[in-house]
């Protein structure tokens, strides 16, 4: 059995193929890991910035409702001074409507006891004799 150095120069030489297949796999299989962490990364960022966004955007709707109790609150406070104002003013026209009825039956009472003093100065007048 004579030469053994082909065999292990062959073996030699396909030990460095497999290595250097494998190697260059290993190197594939990180350029592509890294790609899909960049990839990852740059994802991570950009929803990190809507997420902040969004924060903000919420901070703003919630100061504008605070901003829009208060102004309800306010428009209630005047809604109910409105009522107010309302219910006095009705009360005074109900008030100025009795008067006038009022106002009106004592007009017809003063001319009812008017036309009797008439009627009454018209029974002395023909009482009296004529000059």
């Amino acid at each position: 059995m004579g030469n053994t150095e082909p065999i292990l120069k062959a073996m030699a030489s396909m030990e460095e193929r497999i290595l250097q297949g494998v190697s260059d796999q290993l190197r594939d299989f990180r350029l592509e890991v890294n790609g899909r962490f960049d990839s990852l990364e740059h994802r991570m960022a950009r929803l990190e910035q809507e997420y902040e966004m969004l924060k903000a955007g919420m901070a703003r709707l919630e100061a504008d409702v605070g901003q829009l109790k208060a102004d309800v609150a306010t428009l209630k406070a005047d809604v109910a001074t409105l009522k107010i104002t309302v219910q006095r003013i009705e009360a005074r026209t109900d008030q100025d409507e009795a008067d006038r009825q009022e106002l009106r039956e004592q007009a017809l009472d003063f001319r009812r006891r008017l036309d009797a003093l008439e009627g009454r100065v018209q029974d002395i007048e023909e009482r009296l004799p004529s000059d």
